[in-house]
């Protein structure tokens, strides 16, 4: 899906209207941490009362090692997969916004391992510095984004 330019805004310049606000970019965000939980929590709470009930550690590391994996396998689909797919997250989907390119165009594989994969734990990295910057920049931007070249928009 392109995104619209303003008019009067030379190529890759983007109405502010357009832009996802933080506080929805955070709530998307937010949903998609509370997902990745809930996927760690069940397995792990299921360990807990397989181990501590029925004394069955091997089955309990079993669950454990399951749940492990069933989450980074979520992490990828969501963070990676669903973004080079349609440009969203399923918090970005339930919420209403999309990751595109500068250019408009969505993104690919490349680019949401990009974003995703380098970008985050760079930003993070500086004690969140490259998190916080999207407060100050004209265009929300946070570093993981000006690696990418992308920004987060309203769908």
């Amino acid at each position: 899906m392109p995104v619209e330019q303003s008019r009067s805004s030379p190529k890759g310049v983007y109405s502010p209207a357009l832009l996802a606000s933080l506080g929805l970019r955070c709530g998307a965000f937010l949903i998609d941490y509370i997902m990745t939980l809930l996927i760690l929590g069940v397995p792990l709470v299921i360990a807990v009362y397989i181990k501590r009930r029925w004394f069955a550690l091997t089955l309990a590391n079993i669950i454990v090692i399951i749940g492990y994996l069933a989450t980074a396998g979520a992490i990828f689909f969501n963070w990676v997969y669903s973004y080079a797919h349609d440009g969203q997250s399923f918090g970005k989907t339930f919420i209403g916004l999309r990751v595109v390119r500068l250019d408009g165009r969505p993104i690919d594989f490349k680019t949401a391992m990009l974003r995703h994969v380098i970008g985050y734990p760079l930003s993070a990295f500086f004690l969140g510095l490259g998190i916080l910057w999207m407060f100050w920049d004209a265009k929300q931007q946070g570093w993981h984004d000006k690696l990418a070249n992308t920004i987060v928009v309203k769908d």
